[in-house]
């Protein structure tokens, strides 16, 4: 039995862990919770989902689709989805989206690993001596493991591992970065279709979130800036860009109220613009001794099965090694 060490508990270290299981596996992460971008928040009776929207009925990963059914984790939403708001193309769309949020389904998965964790711990350095590997916090360090698997955003990864890892310009992936605005309204907008994207140049997606939340009894939105806005605006005022999603929004359902409640999440690694895969045309990153290893959403790709389908590629090469 090997002593795995995860740094990062989103859904390519839960698959790590799922795949590996039989081992002494610890799961670090600098969040109280599992999940990474794969975010439920929740602000007295409101909820949204602001990281992760829901996830594609059609997507490939067949083990992610069967581990989902057994632990009865999702379930189906037909909805009226405007595949371009600007030109008024609305189709109805079959998605999946978790029982309880969009975070229940990481938060499952992980409760039912029964593995060792340590939340709201921010790994700072990594060390190597006699062949095993150290973990150390601000507070404490973490002794003796054979593997330590690193599932946190390629940057972040980079730094905390350049002692062990040999990096490649050419190979490096590229995130866009994006604004999350959160709306509620206390009335009914009577607005007739569910989400949609290019409702403006400057907002690329746009979600109710009473179709997943029933008991909601304010009307709430999610609502995306692009990718180009966010970049050329990463230091604006929250104030000053909730007032502009406000007036977009507004105009564009010719709402009448103003919302009760507005607030703004920066996500700064929001999907994966290109793949180290599609750039090396490797699964993984690796060190010389094949005992510490990188992987994440940007590798394969930036939906929530693209992150469950990185770990597991990359868990077939280590039972492959078998230590």
């Amino acid at each position: 039995m090997r002593n795995i060490a995860i740094i990062g508990a989103g859904i390519t270290g839960l698959s790590l862990a799922y795949n590996l299981s039989g081992n002494n596996i610890t799961i670090f992460d600098k969040s109280w919770r599992p999940g990474g971008r794969v975010s439920t928040r929740k602000n007295g009776n409101l909820i949204f989902d602001h990281g992760a929207h829901y996830l594609s009925k059609n997507h490939e990963v067949e083990q992610l689709r069967n581990l989902l059914i057994k632990l009865d984790i999702i379930e189906e939403k037909k909805i009226k989805f405007s595949t371009n708001h600007l030109k008024n193309k609305i189709e109805e769309k079959n998605i999946l989206i978790g029982k309880n949020g969009m975070n229940s389904i990481p938060k499952k998965i992980f409760d039912n690993l029964e593995i060792n964790s340590h939340f709201n711990s921010n790994i700072t350095k990594i060390e190597k001596k006699n062949g095993t590997y150290s973990l150390v916090t601000d507070k404490n360090q973490f002794n003796d493991f054979d593997l330590v698997l690193v599932c946190i955003p390629y940057l972040q990864a980079k730094h905390l591992t350049k002692e062990f890892i040999n990096f490649k310009i050419e190979h490096e992936p590229k995130y866009e970065p994006i604004y999350t605005v959160m709306l509620s309204y206390e009335k009914d907008n009577e607005i007739k279709i569910d989400g949609g994207v290019n409702l403006h140049k400057d907002i690329s997606f746009f979600m109710k979130q009473n179709f997943k939340f029933p008991n909601l009894t304010n009307e709430c939105w999610v609502i995306n800036l692009s990718s180009k806005f966010t970049n050329e605006n990463l230091e604006i005022d929250n104030k000053v860009l909730e007032d502009m999603v406000i007036s977009i929004f507004e105009k564009s359902f010719n709402i009448k109220q103003k919302p009760k409640f507005q607030n703004t999440h920066r996500w700064l690694y929001a999907q994966t613009q290109i793949t180290y895969n599609s750039l090396s045309k490797k699964n993984w990153l690796g060190s010389k001794d094949s005992k510490l290893f990188l992987s994440g959403d940007w590798v394969m790709g930036k939906s929530l099965s693209d992150a469950w389908n990185a770990g597991l590629k990359l868990s077939h090469y280590i039972n492959i090694l078998n230590y």
